[in-house]
């Protein structure tokens, strides 16, 4: 299919219904009205925002929560910025009954009006960078950022979503520690720069590891970025820059893996484009069973922890890397492997090893036979000792033959794994 069909048809998983457009606007404003009427009753100089891919007007279809922004006035509040959130949080629980605190470095809340999932983050109105008592406070200029662009050139509204629907499709959207992939803040950024969806996928495959991207040119050239920004932020493959805090990497949560796989995926998209790489595949361990069944699958799952997304995924990643570990640990082959979690229900773990067991001994190296003392040590302590190569070593026998016996103990130590 010609790549101009292919961008054709994918505008069906990308553009929101009409129908959906107005629900979701019609949402947003009413909220907004709502907490603003109360707001004007507590003679609190307050106003709602609305922020996120809605304020934008970047979301992709199928969306069930709204972000807001409460924006209190600076001159009133600028000496109060510890207490903003006490301030919201009276206000929103008159204007919607039940709310939810949330911790982050300045506290917000979520509440569900009407079968929508809202937050909303106190911030301080500000005109200028400058004025920012907390990170939160330059969220609405990120905003306000991308509507100008858009504003500007309305093509890049589709552009975006096209954008994002690739990176969600090609498993590399989302900035939480868990994922360490491309933001939907980030991917806005970028297809703005390159000013479309087309012009980021064909430059994503030039790109090379510590390339800067500069936006609003805050900066004479990568040399000063490197010798301002703080070193954490330059640890990631991609410097971004963010066009409204220019000490900010937009990308610092990139990782390596990622980076190559969007490369990867430009690469194949543009060399034969199809529509698979606007759906988002489709999770089953029928699937993993199915598409290899000549190697060895093992698969478990997990029931999270309450919590927030991010803090439960971090938790859902170190439990799969321990079992990815001790399998490593004991010489078990991992061919493939991986973990999905869709934030409702149980994660699943899973992994793919050559089918057939291990050897019940393997070689036990110690030190060279040339440090006599060292060798005298090991002589001692096993019976059989041999030399291989001017190193001494044992065979010793091992407690796991098979991966599927170490994934039942590890399943004993904890009760909140089991097998799939």
């Amino acid at each position: 299919m010609a790549l101009k069909d292919v961008l054709k048809q994918a505008m069906a998983f990308v553009l929101p219904s009409k129908k959906e457009e107005m629900r979701i606007s019609s949402a947003a404003k009413e909220i907004c009205q709502r907490l603003d009427a109360q707001f004007r009753k507590e003679k609190i100089p307050a106003t709602a925002f609305v922020g996120g891919s809605v304020g934008k007007g970047t979301w992709l279809p199928g969306i069930s929560d709204i972000d807001f922004f409460i924006l209190f006035d600076y001159e009133a509040y600028k000496d109060k910025s510890a207490q903003l959130s006490d301030f919201a949080g009276r206000v929103l629980k008159k204007a919607f009954g039940k709310i939810t605190r949330l911790h982050g470095s300045r506290d917000y809340f979520s509440a569900d009006y009407k079968g929508i999932y809202s937050e909303f983050v106190p911030v301080l109105k500000i005109k200028s960078t400058k004025e920012a008592k907390n990170l939160t406070d330059f969220s609405p200029l990120h905003v306000r950022w991308i509507k100008s662009k858009i504003k500007r050139n309305q093509r890049l509204q589709t552009e975006v979503r096209l954008a994002k629907q690739f990176f969600k499709s090609v498993e590399v959207y989302g900035a939480e520690s868990y994922i360490s992939g491309f933001s939907g803040h980030a991917i806005e950024i970028l297809t703005i720069y390159y000013g479309g969806f087309l012009n980021l996928l064909k430059n994503a495959l030039k790109w090379r590891e510590k390339q800067v991207f500069d936006a609003e040119k805050r900066f004479k050239n990568e040399k000063e970025v490197f010798e301002t920004l703080n070193e954490s932020k330059l640890q990631s493959p991609l410097i971004l820059i963010d066009p409204v805090e220019p000490g900010r990497n937009a990308l610092a949560a990139l990782n390596k893996e990622n980076f190559y796989k969007l490369k990867g995926a430009a690469k194949a998209f543009l060399a034969k484009p199809h529509l698979s790489f606007f759906r988002e595949k489709n999770f089953s361990v029928e699937t993993l069973r199915r598409e290899k069944s000549h190697r060895k699958l093992i698969v478990a799952e997990t029931k999270p922890t309450r919590g927030k997304p991010d803090v439960v995924g971090c938790e859902l990643l170190g439990k799969f890397n321990k079992i990815k570990s001790e399998f490593e640990k004991n010489d078990f082959k991992i061919l493939e492997s991986g973990w999905h979690w869709p934030e409702h229900g149980p994660a699943i773990f899973w992994f793919y090893f050559p089918n057939h067991w291990l050897e019940k001994t393997k070689l036990h190296f110690g030190p060279p036979a040339s440090m006599k003392e060292f060798a005298a040590k090991f002589r001692k302590k096993w019976k059989k000792v041999k030399i291989i190569k001017g190193v001494l070593a044992t065979e010793v026998k091992r407690k796991y033959v098979t991966p599927e016996r170490l994934i039942k103990d590890l399943i004993r130590t904890d009760r909140t794994i089991s097998l799939y």
